[in-house]
């Protein structure tokens, strides 16, 4: 029987490797396709932004952020002279924790920043926690931008609902902040859209209730060309699945791009902006959903269909993109998946991106004119001198013989029988795993264990069928087909009964939680990051946010609320639990950690909490996942020890 390694330093060393954040991602391509810009860890948890030339390898830091002061959270280029950035910070308010986020305009060389759209004074709590959004690049004019920028009417103190003028479309100069309105400001603009030419003419409008919270619906509106008037295209909702959902202007302006849910399928369609109410059907998948559109280039033209089945795909309309896509794939080593992510404005150089399970990935640049591939930058080198577990993609029955898809990662070492397990829900639960490079199945793997990453019913991505009513409201279908696996694992003779453990973040958290609540006798441990642990909690906890009635929508009430929340249920949970959280967390609320904790010391079972200050949902800290790792390991190998 194989079994996990014991020896302090093996796990030492595979946590530092596998907990290091990549040393590059966000990279676009320059309009002259002759540079780049991306994003490279500075220290354990802070950022730099670096401007990189291709052929002399020259690099430029234009922000750089040791202190985790905020988040780069993506640069494009404005112009071949200047980049725009957005920053992300956490504050305190008033009792009430909060996201900041902030447009700088860059100058490509490092001379000048400034700050973009509005500003917003992060010592108060107000509607508005956005300086903006950049909804036209207007690559033809490299001085301005079109923008939507909420304008406040009044600063509150203590909610985050409160008095607003609403959302504008401004003529923003990127060299100086100057604006200028194009729409006006309106409670009930909700966004804006532009046919990336400088014509805003795409909004959503709804309204809030009387309570300041907004409501479940929208109304999308277009105009034709050269027309100031708005018509109706259609409604959708922000809650669950969204019945429809715009999806940018095709190269012409004389249509829109809709994600429509047709069939109990999102598909892709082409909607005539003349009032003639033409339709055209671009892409729909028979057995997935289709996830959005690829756009590159000076005017972020569309270039093809994205969706997932068990890779990621894209169903090019392009199909000179496809055609070399598929090219560049079979010339690189092992002929790992490739996409191209972006390209100059002249249309002669791509920004490649290739990498799969056994390959965390690499950028390369495509000279068209001259064939030449450039290797750019590679995510995790450090991970090279470790053999990569191989990864397949399998299904199991549920109990009602339903078909679940799954991601199987074996450890390497040609054992296959009897082993230690590891089942890993993914978050969400709007989500659902793909096959490719998963630093956390690779660490367990390399440890020695199984991995088993289910796609099950709850999941996004399969249809209105598979997501049911959420992962949530159905809890008992998402976590049955969850220990389903498990099961299956220990029926095939690939787990040691007795050696099978749970392990999520987010979403997958609260299943790790819930499984042991469901099946108390089916695992041996349980590890969960940043877990939902009570649903009430959950929708108390939104009471000072404009969400709130689309939180309570999306969970509902019934007996789902207390039999579904593993914090009012700790009493059945029969294992030792390791649950590990930061104390910034925007997404799911410090307190459901707190709450399982003291219902497990209540309940008097064996478990821990470990609560990382400074950090958000996703714990963006070399030395603290590697730490959140380490002990991940010896919780799990002194647990299945026994």
């Amino acid at each position: 029987m194989a079994t996990v390694p014991v020896s302090a330093a093996d796990i030492a060393k595979l946590s530092t490797a596998y907990g290091a954040r990549p040393s590059a991602w966000g990279v676009q391509l320059s309009p002259d396709g002759n540079k780049i810009v991306y994003f490279t860890p500075v220290g354990a948890r802070g950022t730099a932004a670096v401007v990189a030339d291709v052929a002399t390898g020259e690099t430029k830091v234009l922000v750089s952020n040791p202190d985790n002061k905020f988040e780069a959270q993506w640069c494009q280029w404005k112009s071949q002279q200047r980049i725009i950035c957005n920053f992300y910070a956490i504050r305190m308010i008033e009792g009430i924790r909060n996201g900041f986020s902030r447009l700088l305009s860059l100058a490509a060389d490092g001379s000048s920043t400034v700050e973009l759209g509005g500003r917003i004074d992060p010592r108060a709590v107000e509607v508005a926690t956005s300086s903006g959004r950049i909804i036209d690049w207007m690559p033809d004019d490299p001085k301005h931008v079109i923008m939507s920028v909420y304008v406040a009417e009044k600063e509150t103190v203590g909610s985050l609902i409160g008095s607003t003028k609403g959302m504008s479309a401004k003529l923003v100069e990127v060299d100086t902040n100057r604006q200028s309105n194009i729409e006006m400001p309106n409670p009930a603009n909700q966004s804006f859209g532009s046919d990336n030419h400088g014509n805003v003419r795409f909004k959503t409008v709804g309204s809030l209730d009387s309570d300041g919270y907004t409501r479940d619906s929208s109304t999308l509106l277009i105009r034709a060309k050269g027309s100031k008037e708005w018509k109706r295209l259609g409604a959708s909702k922000f809650s669950g699945r969204r019945p429809l959902e715009f999806a940018g202007f095709d190269e012409s302006g004389d249509n829109v791009f809709v994600l429509r849910d047709t069939d109990g399928r999102i598909a892709l369609y082409k909607y005539a902006t003349d009032g003639s109410d033409r339709t055209e059907l671009t892409f729909a998948h028979p057995a997935v959903d289709v996830d959005g559109l690829l756009r590159i280039g000076k005017y972020s033209r569309p270039v093809g269909a994205t969706y997932a089945t068990d890779f990621d795909h894209v169903s090019f309309f392009d199909t000179v993109l496809d055609k070399r896509s598929r090219a560049l794939s079979n010339a690189l080593p092992g002929k790992p998946p490739v996409t191209i992510t972006d390209e100059s404005w002249d249309g002669v150089r791509n920004l490649i991106f290739a990498g799969g399970f056994n390959d965390p990935g690499s950028y390369y640049r495509f000279d068209t004119a001259t064939k030449q591939l450039s290797a750019l930058l590679a995510l995790r080198p450090d991970l090279a001198e470790f053999k990569t577990a191989e990864q397949t993609d399998v299904t199991y029955p549920a109990a009602d013989g339903t078909p679940i898809p799954a991601y199987l990662t074996m450890p390497a070492g040609g054992v296959s029988k009897n082993l230690p397990v590891i089942i890993m829900p993914h978050g969400g639960p709007s989500a659902r795993d793909t096959h490719g490079f998963d630093w956390l199945s690779q660490y367990f793997a390399q440890l020695g264990y199984v991995v088993l990453q289910p796609n099950y019913r709850g999941s996004a991505g399969y249809g209105v069928e598979w997501y049911k009513k959420n992962g949530f409201v159905s809890w008992k279908t998402a976590i049955a087909d969850i220990n389903d696996g498990a099961r299956w694992l220990v029926a095939r003779g690939i787990a040691d009964p007795k050696k099978v453990a749970i392990f999520g973040w987010s979403y997958g958290g609260y299943a790790a939680l819930q499984a042991n609540v469901l099946d108390p006798t089916l695992y041996k441990a349980a590890v969960a990051v940043a877990p939902v642990t009570d649903l009430r909690l959950l929708k108390d906890n939104a009471v000072n946010y404009t969400n709130y009635q689309l939180i309570v929508n999306e969970i509902g009430d019934g007996p789902h609320i207390s039999e579904g929340s593993p914090a009012r249920n700790a009493a059945k949970i029969m294992v030792p639990v390791l649950i590990f959280q930061g104390d910034q967390d925007l997404n799911v609320d410090p307190k459901q950690a707190k709450a399982m904790d003291s219902a497990l010391n209540s309940a008097g079972k064996v478990h821990k909490l470990v609560m990382y200050p400074g950090l958000d949902h996703q714990l963006d800290d070399s030395i603290v996942r590697a730490d959140m790792l380490r002990q991940s390991a010896e919780w799990l190998a002194a647990a299945l020890a026994k």
